[in-house]
Formats: structure tokens, sequence, C-alpha cells
């Protein structure tokens, strides 16, 4: 029997965003501020955060949740005619993706095939020997989340993983 609740799905999608949270603490902004040897620049990433590599491993987080959900509630399975696998643009038809959602979802399957496959980002060759929806070699693209991708690797912070994840519940909200 179908289960079309999303609330878990839902939850998995705030607690992605809850990282970003996270890096913004105080407590880590403080340990920055204080910790942080005064040549090297006063950032997360000096204490080993590596916020490309989270914002990469959250946009995964958030499309385990699209993949569970739509998995419990038996959505179709078709075959996307551009990657040729059964990808969540395809899965998650109307009406559950209007306006931009739709293009927002082709960037997250790709971004997140990047991130699961890719050496926490870079898209090297191998990558490219499957179709993707978005991304391209060497074809620098602006994300409808606000970041970008330069042909090789995306520019990705905190705000665009709120972005996709503020997609994500939305598309599945519509299922409530």
């Amino acid at each position: 029997m179908p289960d079309t609740n999303p609330a878990r799905a839902l939850d998995v999608a705030r607690r992605v965003e809850m990282m970003c949270d996270f890096i913004e603490h105080t407590g880590i902004k403080n340990a920055v501020e204080q910790h942080v040897p005064v040549p090297m620049r006063r950032a997360p990433g000096a204490l080993g955060f590596d916020i490309p590599l989270w914002v990469g491993l959250g946009l995964v987080g958030l499309w385990s949740a699209l993949d569970g959900f739509s998995e419990r509630a038996c959505l179709p399975r078709r075959k996307c005619k551009t990657c040729r696998r059964y990808c969540m643009p395809v899965r998650f038809a109307a009406p559950y993706i209007l306006g931009n959602d739709g293009v927002s979802l082709e960037e997250l399957e790709d971004l997140r095939h990047l991130y699961a496959h890719n050496y926490a980002g870079l898209a090297d060759d191998v990558y490219f020997r499957s179709s993707r929806h978005v991304l391209a070699r060497e074809v620098p693209v602006q994300l409808s989340s606000g970041g970008s991708f330069d042909g090789r690797r995306p520019g990705l912070g905190l705000a665009h993983l709120r972005e996709y994840s503020a997609i994500v519940r939305r598309v599945l909200g519509r299922f409530s």
C-alpha cells in the first residue's frame, strides 16, 4: 500500500538544512575568531569544516529524501529521455512540479551524481560519460539556487543548500 505522507522526507530535508545552522552557529563563529591563526583566512574551513563538501553531502541527503519518499509513495518509475535513468524530475512529474521546480530537480539530480560518485564534486571525464540534465563539460551555468557550475566544479555555499532544501520541501509539500 503506498504511503503518500511526506512527513519523514520533509524531516530529512529540514535536518539537512540544519547543517547550515551548525556552521553559522555563534559558537563556530567564535571558534573561528579565537582559534584560527592570524595569517589564515578566518573561516570555518580553517577549522576543518569543508563547506563545499558539506553542501554536497547535504544535496545527496535531499536527493535521498526524495528517493525514499518516491519509493514508498509508489510514484511511477519511467526512464528519463535525457539521462536514461529513473530520475527524480521524471518521478515527480506534474502536478507536483510547478514553475521552476523542474529545473531545480534536474540540477539536484546532476549535482547528486556529481557528489555521490565523483570525489566531492569534481566533474571528471567519467562523470560526463553519462548524459546530464543541466551540467555539461566546460560549460558554465547559473543554477536556479543562485549557485554556479564552471564546467568542472560547482560553486555552492550554505545559502544554495538552503534553497535546494526549500525546493525539496515545496515539492514534497504538494503531497500533503
